[in-house]
């Protein structure tokens, strides 16, 4: 009787999944249909993918190749380097041990991790970096430190004293940073409080329980793992030292597990992960009242969010491998792509954003609300000039800095060479008009320009329909004489990266007409103009957050005969 009773559930669930497959046949056919395509139009080696909805996947399938030379067909079973998605591990773990009391994310960071003491300037004392700021990427721990970064020469706990050598560069929770050290430095919490090392730990309380039988770190030697390729060429795979931050490696079988056991804790089912009010409180907006800000995030997930709904997100990328995980709680779905190929992650990226619309959502609903209100007149007034000479300077951005000036009376704000005049509407909101050769003005009232105080700097914020972009803050004056003396092409020794066109090639330290301090850093695929911001004689910051190479603390010395600049632990000399 209790066979026959088990035989007549199985038969019910197939049939129940085979509906739900033909119910979805039109986005299964779609999905089919988009990978074999851009396989070809974007020269993408191998990619995998799935999709879930009511929490039961409904199609899974890999295309192309895991290892093109021998032909090995890229499956949901190959395994991949998931990159910055091992973050969402690394904040389920904290929030486990939060879960259970042994640390309040709330609480100082050194409070359980007392070696951590990077240099501090007074407002920007490590005492005020909680562990949720380091989770929110808003601690103002700097993006990266690159010094034996594989996992032959270094290993994650290195990063906390590396950090301590470096300054804290934003006051706690008031700046956005993404920061792959402090994902590190997580992962160092979580084995001091757990005393389990980070890998075993995610082993032991992520994998097993979850089942995730083909996950793991490099140094598991995990069966079906792929060749990886960029530029139609086969790389080596780059062993990160970094495991908490980009060391994972997964397929796409387990990233769906992972996904539903996630989905299933948000909805208060029965799972071996975390409660319902832990996973809402990783899944609920938490940087609203951040200032300087990119992106909606959770507890370790962006967010594209809106006034119905939303979906938790990450991305990832190591060595050329490319990984994308999308959640959509409410409706108990999720999508996640990975592929083998550098060239793989536009498509991997775009088959996820294509999915927001039909669960009520845009890619818009990423970005932030703007803190700035323009307001309803167009009517520009006039202002005494030592309130529009409070905003001349030159502000650290992406072009790679934008200078306000003043002349006749006016505020002029020139970038790459443009030049355009701003009108007040009150002293710290301006409508920008466009200038046209030599005499045509045209106003642009889609546009506002804002001068904010922020953690003491004085930043330039564009707002543009719903949207705000920080143009950066006002830099510094510098000591032209004592910064000439360090002025230069310094070229990179010692310790390099091992891949491809991350390769660092020399660092050039010089100032511009405007009496900027800036750094002109090349590696062997890119060059880069960045403003540096001075700290003291011997350090420096990169600012303009968003170019790839900002928030790093840039230090000077002097080694015998030579002078050395160190940038993220690379070292260059002249």
């Amino acid at each position: 009787m209790n066979r026959l009773l088990t035989l007549s559930l199985l038969l019910f669930w197939q049939i129940t999944l085979a509906q739900t497959h033909k119910q979805y046949q039109e986005l299964i056919s779609k999905s089919d249909e988009y990978f074999a395509d851009k396989l070809a139009s974007d020269h993408i080696v191998g990619v995998s993918a799935a999709i879930v909805i009511d929490g039961q996947v409904i199609w899974a399938r890999g295309f192309g190749y895991s290892d093109r030379d021998r032909k090995v067909p890229m499956l949901p079973e190959t395994v991949v380097n998931i990159g910055s998605v091992t973050k969402t591990f690394t904040s389920l773990a904290v929030m486990q041990l939060h879960e259970k009391g042994l640390l309040n994310i709330n609480k100082r960071l050194n409070t359980y991790l007392p070696g951590f003491h990077p240099m501090s300037r007074p407002q920007y004392s490590a005492n005020t970096v909680t562990i949720r700021s380091v989770i929110t990427h808003t601690s103002g721990i700097q993006s990266d430190i690159w010094k034996n970064s594989d996992l032959e020469s270094g290993k994650y706990t290195d990063v906390l004293r590396y950090i301590n050598d470096t300054y804290l560069l934003y006051p706690a929770g008031a700046v956005a940073l993404y920061s792959n050290a402090g994902y590190n430095v997580l992962g160092h919490l979580v084995k001091t409080v757990s005393k389990e090392d980070y890998a075993d730990y995610v082993h032991k309380h992520i994998f097993l329980p979850l089942k995730m039988t083909s996950s793991g770190f490099a140094m598991d030697a995990l069966k079906n793992r792929t060749k990886i390729y960029a530029y139609g060429q086969e790389f080596k795979e780059y062993e990160l030292r970094d495991i908490a931050s980009g060391g994972i490696y997964s397929n796409i079988n387990d990233l769906a597990i992972y996904a539903i056991g996630m989905l299933d804790a948000y909805r208060g089912k029965s799972n071996a992960l975390i409660s319902q009010k832990t996973a809402q409180q990783m899944f609920a907006l938490s940087n609203a009242s951040v200032r300087i800000e990119t992106n909606k995030k959770g507890l370790g997930w962006f967010e594209f969010r809106n006034n119905s709904t939303f979906a938790p997100y990450h991305a990832g990328s190591a060595g050329f491998a490319q990984a994308k995980l999308l959640l959509f709680p409410d409706k108990n779905a999720a999508v996640m792509v990975l592929t083998n190929t550098a060239e793989g992650g536009k498509a991997a990226e775009e088959f996820c954003f294509n999915m927001l619309p039909r669960f009520g959502l845009s890619v818009s609903d990423l970005f932030p609300s703007p803190i700035n209100i323009p307001a309803a007149t167009t009517t520009t007034v006039s202002l005494n000039k030592l309130i529009l000479q409070a905003h001349v300077g030159s502000y650290a951005s992406s072009v790679p800095y934008t200078t306000i000036r003043f002349d006749n009376g006016h505020l002029n704000m020139e970038s790459a060479g443009n030049v355009t005049l701003l009108k007040p509407v009150s002293s710290n909101e301006y409508i920008p008009y466009t200038i046209k050769g030599a005499d045509t003005v045209i106003k642009n009232i889609k546009q506002r320009y804002f001068f904010n105080d922020i953690g003491g700097y004085h930043y330039l914020i564009q707002s543009d329909k719903n949207r705000e972009y920080n143009i950066g803050y006002r830099l510094r004056p510098i000591d032209t004489l004592a910064w000439k003396q360090r002025s230069g092409l310094y070229e990179q020794y010692g310790y390099q990266m091992l891949i491809g066109d991350s390769k660092f090639k020399s660092i050039e330290i010089y100032i511009t007409p405007d009496q900027v301090l800036m750094c002109r850093l090349k590696t062997m695929g890119s060059s880069n103009e960045i403003p540096l911001d001075v700290i003291d004689s011997n350090h420096a910051m990169t600012t303009n957050l968003y170019s790839g190479f900002g928030g790093f603390t840039v230090t000077f010395h002097n080694e015998g005969a030579y002078q050395i600049v160190n940038f993220g632990g690379i070292t260059f000399r002249k």
